[in-house]
């Protein structure tokens, strides 16, 4: 027996970490020979819930140190030193490579774009400050935009900016992006406010859509002062009166008024009108109504181009996940903290946009694994996944061809069945272990007595 493990579950993702693996020996240059310990163990950490890297000197799991790359525990002064020496050429190598522009290639697809800010706290270096929504005001931060597939609900795409860049800095080429590596039949294009707080952020957009006949764009307004008085001073007329469903289950359904009309940007001639959707959601007793407006190129009905904005709830979920169940908030940050000018301190893209990165690909991973189990947990998120099926005690044995990954027995292990019999059909191996076979085991439950 070679030891005991909480981890036995986490087996079960290997083969991803196998084809991050060798898709990063083909990009990084690994002059140190810490590619392997330092990638894995970057992916693994968030899969787990290793919350901080320094959390690697309490870590003792035999199962941990075998999927990190080793027979022991890696060392947090290795990773980090294998971190810190990312360039941002090699990085933008491993995104394309690893980029899951298959879920997009040749379907009619519903990307959204849009950034997540990451609070700094640092008062020894003056980093450039952004807009963070989570605490209210202007502070210290980095942000990292990612391109979301809407009908798959995975990440396709990352960028690591410092946080004075903004959604609008990133739009174009994003799409671009997008239409030229995942090549979609068609690509509908969702968009926060922040990729059009000006009117020729708007334009440049818009100009993309007329060079490509299969992409569309929708972005919600911005609600300035003048075009929430034009909207307000739509006649009564133009609006078609709908229900929808309430904020919470038995919620009392809430009407919302749609029309349709036209918005000329900034020395531009009507002729040039942008289409613009405005839904007027009726508020109950003392609370005003709430106005918002949609610029589109789609040609649908306003209701059907309401509904398929409001899909991209689903990539602010994913933010949502990352956030409290992937640690996003706490990857490597990407200030150089060995600047000789504190007040000026150079800007690392590579560290941040891997480690975001790797989070968005443990995201993807966990989401393809649970759609795979027996049973109602597509969808689910990961800290669910974890707790039910990745984080389960087990046996290791070591022989001399293989390595056997007995899991104990636990309640509501037989939606595992059918994913332990397809990892077991592709036969992985860890060339760290002598090249020897992971076979994965259950423990047999309970048998139902037979006869009266």
């Amino acid at each position: 027996m070679l030891g005991r493990t909480r981890y036995a579950g986490a087996f079960l993702l290997l083969g991803h970490l196998l084809d991050w693996l060798a898709a990063a020996r083909d990009c990084f240059a690994d002059e140190h020979g810490t590619l392997t310990r330092g990638l894995l163990t970057s992916a693994l950490a968030p899969l787990v819930g290793l919350q901080r890297i320094y959390h690697l000197d309490e870590m003792e799991d035999q199962g941990f140190a075998l999927l990190s790359g080793g027979r022991r525990c890696p060392s947090r002064h290795s990773v980090g030193g294998w971190r810190r020496h990312l360039l941002w050429y090699e990085v933008d190598a491993f995104c394309r490579r690893t980029s899951p522009w298959e879920l997009v290639r040749g379907d009619d697809a519903m990307v959204s774009f849009d950034d997540h800010v990451i609070p700094r706290w640092t008062r020894k270096f003056h980093i450039p400050k952004g807009y963070v929504t989570t605490r209210n005001k202007s502070m210290r931060c980095e942000k990292l935009f990612y391109s979301y597939s809407l009908d798959t609900d995975r990440f396709l795409a990352v960028r690591a900016t410092p946080g004075n860049w903004g959604l609008r800095d990133v739009a174009v080429p994003m799409v671009r992006q997008v239409l030229e590596r995942g090549r979609p039949r068609t690509l509908h294009a969702f968009f926060d406010a922040g990729a059009g707080k000006a009117d020729s952020d708007v334009r440049a957009l818009w100009e993309l859509a007329e060079e490509n006949p299969r992409l569309d764009v929708t972005l919600r307004a911005c609600r300035y002062p003048n075009r929430l008085r034009a909207w307000q001073q739509l006649p009564s007329g133009l609006f078609v009166s709908q229900e929808e469903a309430g904020e919470c289950v038995g919620a009392p359904l809430r009407e919302v008024r749609v029309a349709e009309t036209e918005t000329v940007l900034g020395g531009e001639s009507e002729e040039e009108g942008i289409r613009t959707i405005v839904c007027r959601q009726m508020g109950r007793g003392p609370k005003g109504d709430r106005w918002h407006g949609l610029f589109t190129t789609s040609a649908g009905f306003p209701e059907e181009v309401l509904g398929m904005y409001r899909g991209r709830q689903a990539h602010e979920q994913g933010y949502r996940v990352e956030v409290h169940d992937l640690n996003v908030d706490a990857v490597a940050c990407g200030y150089d903290k060995e600047s000789e000018d504190r007040q000026r301190p150079r800007f690392q893209r590579g560290v941040l946009q891997m480690m975001g990165w790797l989070i968005g690909l443990v995201y993807n991973a966990v989401g393809e694994f649970a759609k795979g189990l027996v049973g109602d947990f597509g969808g689910s998120h990961v800290r669910t996944v974890r707790r039910k099926f990745l984080e389960r005690e087990g046996t290791l044995y070591e022989t001399e061809k293989a390595l056997i990954v007995q899991m104990d027995e636990f309640g509501g292990q037989e939606a595992l069945v059918e994913v332990i019999d397809e990892f077991n059909r592709k036969r992985h191996r860890l060339p760290w272990l002598e090249n020897r076979e992971v076979i994965i085991s259950q423990t047999p439950g309970k048998q139902p007595r037979s006869g009266p």
